[in-house]
């Protein structure tokens, strides 16, 4: 996706120079703010924007905006919190103490793998897309819960990279996690949230699981693999699969193979 830095419409110097410095850092063109941003985007060739201001960046693309966000995150940790079992997180094996996330998207899951392993463990995360990592990147440093410290310890444990799994994997010590986690973007949308999702979902990286992707995993697993999918998808046909954990009316199932 072809994108550019620029920062809010009333931006203070020290706005500017964050703006800037990020661009250079994740070798974007910074675009001074002048009009609105469909002008600046036909003006400058641009598919979207980086906005940089005195809050969290955001990323704008045809009209949509999207800033980070916990989703349901914070509710999945305090049902932990309170003793009841996440579905994901009761699929990591006893003694898990490193989690790869190759799929980091809005965070989420990221988030409440680091809470439930807490100090004793690591969840390091991947992300494609260079906005969603931007995005990512701002919001674990930055983000902060005051009613729960521990929230705030988790997204600040979580080592994220701006990596695409494949060469990720293809570079990775073997063993070198516990269990390895793919959630790749979906080709449907399981529920179509209009206008709160759009933004994020021009940004997402749309690379599939194969079973090249998978056998390469295979290596650098020590314990598990989990793939979140689906419950009809053909990839849980694979025989690689160990098996499927999936509840009726659940719009989505997790597919474990063991190592």
């Amino acid at each position: 996706m072809n994108i550019a830095v620029t920062t809010i419409r009333n931006y203070s110097r020290s706005v500017r120079e964050e703006a800037e410095g990020r661009g250079r850092a994740l070798s974007l063109p910074f675009v001074p703010r002048e009009g609105t941003l469909e002008d600046m985007a036909a003006r400058c060739h641009k598919e979207g924007f980086l906005i940089y201001g005195k809050k969290q960046p955001s990323f704008w693309t045809g009209g949509e905006e999207y800033r980070f966000h916990l989703g349901t995150a914070v509710l999945r940790c305090e049902q932990m919190r309170r003793g009841h079992e996440d579905r994901l997180c009761r699929l990591l094996p006893e003694g898990t103490v490193s989690v790869l996330d190759a799929t980091f998207g809005q965070g989420g899951d990221s988030t409440v793998l680091s809470w439930f392993l807490g100090d004793r463990g690591q969840v390091t995360s991947l992300e494609k897309s260079i906005s969603l990592y931007e995005i990512g990147r701002a919001g674990i440093s930055s983000f902060t819960d005051k009613k729960e410290e521990s929230l705030t310890a988790a997204l600040r444990r979580i080592r994220l990279l701006h990596e695409d799994f494949r060469h990720f994997l293809e570079n990775a010590e073997p063993k070198s996690y516990d269990v390895i986690y793919f959630d790749t973007m979906f080709r449907s949308p399981v529920k179509r949230e209009v206008n709160r999702m759009e933004g994020f979902r021009k940004a997402a990286s749309y690379d599939r699981l194969d079973e090249g992707i998978l056998t390469l995993a295979l290596h650098i697993a020590g314990k598990r693999i989990i793939v979140k999918e689906r419950p009809f998808s053909p990839l849980f046909q694979n025989h690689l699969f160990s098996s499927v954990h999936s509840h009726k009316g659940q719009s989505t199932a997790y597919g474990v193979i063991d190592i």
